[in-house]
C-alpha cells in the first residue's frame, strides 16, 4: 500500500470485523456480511472507478461484493492468490 501511496494513489484498506483494530463481533463473520461492510464503506466514502485488490480471503470479499452490490463503483479487479466463493450453480 505504501508503494502506491508514494506514487500518488489513494489507497484504502478496510478492517474485516475484528481482524485488525475493529472490535470483535459475535456474529456477521461471513462473506455476505464482509461484502455488505465493504459496500457500506464504498458508499460512505463515495468511491467510484475503484481498482479493488483482494488477496486470499480478501479476493472472496471482492467477488462477493460485486455479486451482491454490482460493479457500478468498480473499474478493475485484481485477485491475488484468492479464495473466491464457490462459483458453480448448486441446489443451494
Amino acid at each position: 500500500m505504501l508503494f502506491l501511496v508514494k506514487r500518488g494513489y489513494r489507497v484504502i484498506a478496510h478492517d474485516r470485523r475484528g481482524h485488525g483494530r475493529s472490535g470483535q463481533t459475535c456474529d456477521g463473520n461471513n462473506m455476505d456480511q464482509y461484502a455488505d461492510d465493504l459496500a457500506e464503506l464504498m458508499t460512505h466514502l463515495d468511491i467510484n472507478d475503484a481498482t479493488m485488490v483482494g488477496h486470499s480471503t480478501g479476493g472472496g470479499e471482492v467477488v462477493r461484493y460485486i455479486a451482491r452490490h454490482g460493479k457500478q463503483r468498480v473499474a478493475k479487479v485484481v485477485l491475488i492468490a484468492a479464495v473466491p466463493p464457490l462459483m458453480l450453480k448448486t441446489e443451494k
